[in-house]
């Protein structure tokens, strides 16, 4: 059939100029005929970016009719055709850790209830992913971590870092009125890459400033870095809407108002429009209705059980 064999060489060697090597065509020739595939399909096969080629949901289920035999093919497309006009199957999202109970406060059940046919992967991990070589549909990440080759949608509204820490560290070493002063105070820092993350931004005069911050502690999960805070081990710096309940009840204070940075919230990101499968598009449209109107102490709180 035609472009099926081009399909599986494309799959088996995640990528295209290596299909047409070894199938000795040019790679404007798979290209072509992996996109008459998807039309007579209608649904997208790959996920592409600059960095990998990985497999959509619907290509993995036609990979798995293809390759036994050339009699299952006609089975395989007509299985993975069914992905290109219904709402239905996995669909992975990856997230920063300390997101997930806005996410879930915020989108279910009602999500999962408006499409019974869909099976949402909530992943949460704060270091830096190649969305589409790792599986994953979509990820969410803050406005100005998403990368440039993908396309963005914006969720929530932008807010403020603040720096925090515990009435009794702040009683016992006084408060820092200027960037300048954590140089004397023990901070938590949250590293997600080797790279580290020992520099802090603020903003002094419209301008912004980087400052050098030290301390006993690192760690890689925002939520830990919020529990030694809270222990008193030292100040940490964050988005404010991921302490709320804890400002709310006094059990963490904030230093440095003036000078915090405004960021952008967080941005939902996948490959392309023309990509989104429609699980992908029905979660976007659910989730910009949702999330767009300002965080709460409450979206950070266990749900009361109706």
């Amino acid at each position: 059939m035609d472009g099926v064999v081009m399909f599986l060489a494309v799959a088996e060697l995640r990528g295209f100029r290596a299909a047409a090597a070894r199938l000795g065509v040019t790679p404007s020739a798979v290209s072509q005929a992996i996109r008459n595939l998807e039309a007579r399909i209608g649904s997208p096969l790959f996920v592409r970016t600059t960095r990998s080629v990985n497999l959509t949901e619907a290509g993995e289920r036609l990979l798995a009719h293809a390759r036994p035999a050339a009699e299952m093919l006609s089975t395989g497309i007509d299985a993975a055709g069914g992905f290109g006009d219904e709402v239905r199957g996995k669909l992975r999202i990856n997230a920063p850790r300390a997101a997930l109970p806005l996410l879930i406060n915020r989108l279910l059940p009602d999500f999962l209830a408006a499409h019974p046919q869909i099976q949402l992967e909530l992943i949460g991990e704060d270091r830096p992913i190649d969305i589409v070589a790792e599986g994953y549909d979509a990820g969410i990440r803050l406005g100005d971590f998403v990368e440039m080759d993908m396309v963005s949608v914006r969720l929530t509204p932008a807010e403020r870092f603040v720096v925090v820490g515990t009435p009794d560290v702040f009683k016992a070493q006084g408060r820092p009125v200027r960037p300048e002063d954590l140089h004397g105070f023990r901070c938590i820092l949250h590293r997600t890459d080797a790279s580290g993350a020992d520099h802090w931004r603020f903003v002094v005069r419209g301008r912004p400033v980087t400052v050098a911050v030290t301390g006993p502690l690192v760690i890689n999960d925002v939520d830990l870095c919020i529990r030694a805070a809270l222990r008193g081990v030292g100040l940490f710096r964050l988005p404010r809407s991921l302490v709320m309940p804890y400002l709310d009840n006094g059990t963490l204070e904030t230093a440095l108002d003036a000078f915090g940075e405004d960021v952008p919230g967080l941005s939902l990101y996948h490959p392309s429009r023309s990509q989104a499968l429609p699980k992908l598009r029905a979660f976007i449209e659910f989730a910009v209705m949702r999330m767009r109107h300002p965080v709460s102490a409450a979206d950070y709180l266990p749900m009361a059980a109706d």
